[in-house]
């Protein structure tokens, strides 16, 4: 029997603050947090002067003893929001089986600001060992593991590194585990910080940034005809998944439902998304929800700011949506964090619940020039209410050609 799979916590670390309320309030009123950011090649002295948004000071919180000295940034931002998130969710985790209870993180970058400083260590200082913690800083699934270990989780714990749909596999993988009984409840969501010299000029190299604007908040604009490009960010965002009858026997609030997910692969070039690679995620996911696609009420877009992703994801909605496509309001929060890689899939399903929960959807900041090869909805500068929002989809495709979708509806008992 294929068991429900409810949402009964959120919890978020990003540029824009670090709870889940305060980054909603910041989201409707199309808030950006993206700022300049100079990053500084450590042997050379060169630096590069980019438009990124990483999370602010005030945002981060006391971690258990001893793991800020043992734990990479994203592996710590992720114990931050899953601990917000299990707080949301009211567990008392001595009165669970926590053999029944796991975790499923996603990142793409992993150890790189610990990465960078052991390759500092040893060939700019010439020492001759690195950090004796360095290996386990760095280790990928470092999130994952420390999660399980601050909350003495003993089922699966499992890392995914699919790009930029890492964490958006990692919550649909984490609800296959609960829908097929592998386990009852599961943490489940993505981090990233890879706002440092090497990560910022891999992704600068490429040619894939957008340039800072002469008023830098404005430097990533998705789905407008003047975009050149993405906006780097950092941060976390994870849920708590649960079975539904475990969540209704310990009374638990349930703010969502997990009604779809699906994978597909580009299968075509690595780098360069593919229309029909997008659409078949978005197929999947609805047939695996159930849902005709006249029942779905917002789209969160992946809506990175590049020239061809976004057209290529325009066209792919249309190809699965065809005439509703236009009715649809589809929006990028990119446009006011960045993108975070391997969190934004998991702070689409954060945004999407919140919509449901509130019958509004954020809006695309800085969408002030229309491409005709974007025609569709996406909720210029101004959020917008939605009168009967019952489901909403996440879109979140990666380099390598990992694409990934997640049908979320609100709480119907």
């Amino acid at each position: 029997m294929r068991r429900r799979v409810v949402v009964t916590g959120m919890g978020v670390v990003c540029p824009l603050g670090g709870g889940v309320d305060e980054v909603w309030d910041a989201l409707m009123r199309g808030t950006s947090a993206i700022r300049p950011l100079r990053v500084t090649n450590a042997a050379s002295g060169s630096s590069l002067t980019i438009p990124a948004a990483s999370v602010p000071d005030s945002a981060l919180k006391p971690l258990p003893k001893g793991l800020s000295f043992v734990a990479d940034k994203f592996a710590r931002l992720a114990v931050m929001a899953s601990a917000d998130a299990i707080a949301h969710a009211l567990i008392d985790m001595s009165a669970e089986d926590r053999d029944r209870m796991g975790a499923s993180t996603g990142s793409c970058m992993n150890g790189i600001l610990e990465t960078e400083v052991g390759f500092e260590q040893i060939f700019i200082r010439q020492r001759p060992k690195v950090h004796p913690f360095t290996l386990i800083r760095t280790m990928p699934n470092g999130p994952a593991a420390y999660i399980a270990h601050v909350f003495g989780l003993s089922g699966p714990a499992l890392h995914y590194s699919t790009t930029c749909s890492s964490s958006s596999v990692a919550i649909g993988e984490a609800a296959r585990s609960i829908r097929h009984g592998y386990a009852d409840l599961m943490i489940a969501g993505g981090t990233e910080t890879l706002l440092t010299y090497s990560a910022v000029n891999c992704w600068h190299s490429a040619g894939l940034l957008a340039d800072l604007d002469e008023d830098p908040a404005q430097s990533c604009r998705p789905f407008d005809a003047r975009r050149n490009g993405a906006v780097l960010g950092e941060g976390a965002a994870f849920v708590v998944l649960e079975d539904h009858s475990h969540a209704v026997r310990r009374g638990a609030h349930i703010r969502g439902e997990i009604l779809g997910y699906a994978c597909s692969a580009d299968a075509s070039h690595v780098t360069q998304p593919s229309v029909q690679g997008q659409a078949a995620s978005m197929r999947a996911a609805l047939c695996d929800s159930g849902k005709d696609p006249s029942r779905i009420g917002y789209i969160h877009a992946h809506g990175t700011g590049t020239k061809r992703n976004d057209a290529v994801e325009t066209a792919a909605i249309k190809v699965v949506f065809g005439q509703q496509a236009g009715r649809i309001p589809i929006s990028s929060s990119k446009s006011m964090v960045g993108h975070m890689i391997g969190a934004a899939g998991a702070f689409g399903v954060i945004a999407c619940l919140k919509s449901l929960m509130n019958g509004q959807v954020p809006p695309t900041a800085n969408l002030r020039e229309a491409d005709p090869e974007c025609d569709l909805d996406y909720v210029p500068n101004v959020g917008r209410k939605v009168a009967n929002l019952e489901a909403a989809m996440i879109n979140a495709f990666g380099f390598g050609g990992t694409c990934a979708s997640l049908i979320i509806g609100g709480y119907n008992v």
